[in-house]
């Protein structure tokens, strides 16, 4: 259970300092600001505590998927509907996209979900 939450906290942590450093790369140095803003952390942390249900129940492929869609997904409509983020649909669909990668592969690496399939 342990492992489980360390992976989901450096999932939601790693993912956003990816998402920041892909926004400097498309935003400007200016977008470094989105690196130390904590509640960005706490919401991708909260986010990432789907991972280990969406691997649970879903074989490893289609797991894959449906986290890189619903990573993806739900930050944007966050950040578009409930934030007001100007950005471009596109800008953030990529954005957070970056963020889903990052994060599934922390939490796969440090979980060892894929290779401790429970079925």
């Amino acid at each position: 259970m342990q492992r489980i939450v360390i992976a989901v906290l450096l999932a939601g942590i790693a993912g956003t300092v990816a998402n920041a450093l892909a926004a400097m790369v498309i935003g400007g140095v200016e977008k470094w600001s989105l690196m130390l803003m904590p509640a960005r952390y706490a919401i991708a942390c909260l986010i990432a505590v789907l991972l280990p249900a969406i691997f649970r129940y879903t074989r490893p492929t289609l797991g894959v998927v449906v986290a890189a869609v619903v990573l993806t997904g739900i930050p944007s409509l966050n950040a578009k509907l409930v934030l007001g983020v100007g950005a471009p649909w596109f800008n953030v669909l990529l954005l957070n996209a970056v963020y889903a990668a990052v994060a599934m592969l922390v939490y796969l690496a440090i979980s060892g979900d894929l290779t401790r399939r429970h079925r």
